[in-house]
């Protein structure tokens, strides 16, 4: 079909200058998936080494290069070649690995029996999630999501199934946990909007705030959630990552949900028809490259969904034979997750350090790889526009760069994500050594006139 010809049905795909061949959906693609990607680009071209003392030191990228040398290591022993990884496996992952990821979860952070034939393995939590919208949801309907959070969700909802996030903005900026009656809140203004809100989505460990659920909590939300219909999902995408003392331990929603069926709170239908959890390798293991997710679910719908739609976002069976023989070596695994959790205490350590000493404020946090920075006071105003400012100074200056909490959906302006972990330890001293200078610098000019920030 000619690029600027007629479609069969008579319509028309302009193309060329000002225009697009692409479909409606399509062009929706063109647009980055956040507003700072390029900036990361842009760092990730020009990072610090010690020929490049100039270079970039990006903290916005949820990646963890603290413990990949192990990883490393041992993936380079398990790469057995079977002559059947040439050949087609199961759409919803190869029996060994979904075996080994089973075993592991269960054993190390979920609390519960895990069956083998509720996991459905894809190529990244994204790809889980973007085929879980796809599934769970119709177009034009809504995902619950606390606020603050992930900024690459909307675009894992709506690039491709127009999913609307509904970012439920907590009162309690304490723990940035809303409650059951805040969430309903955030139902009833979504439906005036014309939005029915159809699941919730849950981060344990938070992303970006570092934190964990209370046990109580997750109880409420769950108990809330599924007598009002909707699907529950929760991304425990860095349960293995919990490094500081909490009053909360850590606990799956799976445990929580079970043992919601145990008090006689919830049936045990609908528990597996509403109650999912996504996990991967990418975080806790630092394996975002070798893309690898899951879904543990018992709705027979989505499993069969799995069966047939799986093949769109299917691991290699190369890939997934290594991981299943690392996974089964329980040792190692036991051993990796406790010495990973040790070098993120000590960079969180090390990265809080430096924020005292620059008397910044910060949340504190226990799990994941982030930390919440404060930077309401270094703002010309509380408004996002200062953000965004504040932002492209630290870029330009410290050559640092930042999520900004605008991305994240916060209601208020002057916050920041910072990821400690996509760096090692001496790196990651010299970037606060810069934002600490920056700092400084921002205290000694406040009182002198303001200069206007050009927005580009």
């Amino acid at each position: 079909m000619p690029i600027n010809g007629a479609t069969k049905d008579g319509n028309h795909h302009a193309a060329g200058k000002g225009g697009t061949s692409l479909s409606l959906r399509g062009s929706k693609a063109l647009t980055p998936f956040s507003p700072y990607i390029q900036a990361v680009n842009d760092a990730k071209a020009d990072q610090w080494s010690p020929t490049n003392p100039d270079g970039y030191f990006l903290m916005a990228t949820a990646e963890s290069v603290l413990s990949f040398d192990l990883i490393h290591e041992k993936i380079r022993n398990c790469r057995e070649v079977p002559a059947t990884v040439g050949l087609y496996g199961n759409f919803r992952g190869g029996e060994r690995l979904r075996n080994a990821i089973a075993r592991m979860m269960q054993r190390t952070f979920m609390g519960v029996e895990v069956n083998p034939s509720h996991i459905c393995i894809s190529s990244g939590v994204t790809a889980v999630l973007d085929l879980f919208f796809f599934a769970a949801c119709n177009p034009g309907e809504g995902c619950l999501i606390p606020a603050p959070y992930f900024p690459a969700f909307d675009n894992d909802m709506a690039i491709r199934n127009e999913v609307i996030p509904i970012p439920v903005q907590p009162g309690n900026t304490q723990t940035y946990i809303p409650t059951a009656a805040e969430m309903e809140d955030a139902v009833v203004e979504a439906a005036k909007q014309g939005i029915n809100a159809r699941m919730l989505l849950i981060t344990n460990p938070g992303n970006p705030l570092g934190t964990l659920y209370p046990e109580a909590t997750l109880k409420e939300l769950l108990l809330w959630a599924v007598n009002r219909g909707l699907h529950v999902l929760s991304d425990e995408i860095y349960a293995n990552s919990k490094f500081g003392v909490s009053v909360d331990e850590f606990v799956s929603l799976e445990k929580v949900a079970s043992n919601a069926v145990k008090e006689n709170l919830l049936s045990a239908e609908l528990v597996a028809e509403l109650v999912h959890t996504a996990y991967g390798m990418s975080k806790d293991f630092g394996m975002n490259g070798f893309r690898v997710g899951c879904l543990h679910t018992k709705s027979k719908d989505l499993l069969e969904f799995w069966q047939n739609m799986g093949m769109f976002a299917a691991v290699s069976n190369d890939t997934q034979h290594a991981l299943a023989i690392m996974l089964e070596d329980e040792l190692f695994v036991d051993s990796y997750v406790a010495e990973n959790n040790r070098r993120l205490k000590n960079s969180y350590e090390l990265l809080t350090r430096s924020l005292e000493m620059a008397k910044l404020k910060y949340m504190p946090a226990c799990a994941a790889m982030f930390c919440w920075l404060d930077l309401r006071t270094l703002l010309t105003e509380s408004t996002f526009k200062a953000e965004v400012c504040l932002w492209k100074e630290i870029l330009d200056e410290c050559r640092i760069v930042l999520t900004p909490g605008e991305a994240c959906h916060y209601a208020e302006p002057g916050y920041f994500r910072v990821c400690y972990a996509s760096m090692p330890p001496n790196q990651l001293q010299m970037a606060c050594n810069r934002l600490a200078k920056f700092v400084e610098k921002k205290r000694r000019k406040r009182k002198a006139p303001e200069i206007a920030c050009q927005q580009d």
